[in-house]
């Protein structure tokens, strides 16, 4: 069974008001509303003003993706793999390593960006991830790039295949890897520059 911790919060009115319209006055469906709520604000909330992150529509992404060429999205993301997305693992994280950059898509850019569908299979000597969406071939071109430039700076060999709905990439002998950064943030941060 689950260990849970108690904690008492003081709320306003109208969130307190909002929160019983929402669950119907059902106790346990409050604890499981706020526990979200606060998850998500720690894993996703806090960081979206630091690194001006934003949640879009797919639909809308499509729309865009489909603006710009295949050439420019892989630009794109090899300019956005070697330098923002770096920085942000090593502030969420406070490490660089595969399973940091593989938790960021997994995380940020499945579960609360909802930019596509992240699937993880194989063990720790051959992985393989694939990120489905229904963005076009410049989407996975992005997403293809950003992922290489993360893996070359660790040092990883994968192999990338892109299609109009999804990107897979094929990693091989990912045990036999080391955190590249060094243990402290203000050291990650310094050699970053």
């Amino acid at each position: 069974m689950e260990r849970r911790t108690r904690r008492t919060f003081t709320i306003d009115p109208d969130v307190s008001e909002k929160i019983d319209k929402m669950v119907g006055g059902h106790n346990l469906e409050v604890n499981v509303l706020v526990n979200r709520a606060i998850r998500r604000y720690i894993e996703w909330g806090r960081y979206v003003d630091s690194f001006k992150l934003v949640t879009s529509d797919p639909r809308l992404m499509k729309t865009l993706w489909s603006h710009v060429t295949v050439g420019e999205a892989r630009e794109m993301g090899t300019k956005n793999g070697k330098d923002t997305v770096v920085e942000f693992i090593l502030y969420y994280f406070r490490k660089f390593d595969l399973d940091s950059v593989l938790k960021t898509f997994e995380v940020i850019g499945a579960e609360y960006a909802n930019a596509y569908v992240y699937s993880e299979f194989g063990d720790k000597e051959s992985r393989t991830i694939i990120l489905r969406h229904s963005m076009g071939l410049s989407a996975s071109a992005y997403y293809g790039a950003s992922f290489k430039a993360l893996c070359d700076r660790l040092g990883v060999k994968c192999e990338l295949e892109e299609s109009e709905d999804q990107m897979t990439c094929k990693i091989s002998s990912a045990s036999t890897l080391k955190t590249v950064a060094p243990k402290t943030l203000k050291e990650q941060l310094t050699k970053q520059s």
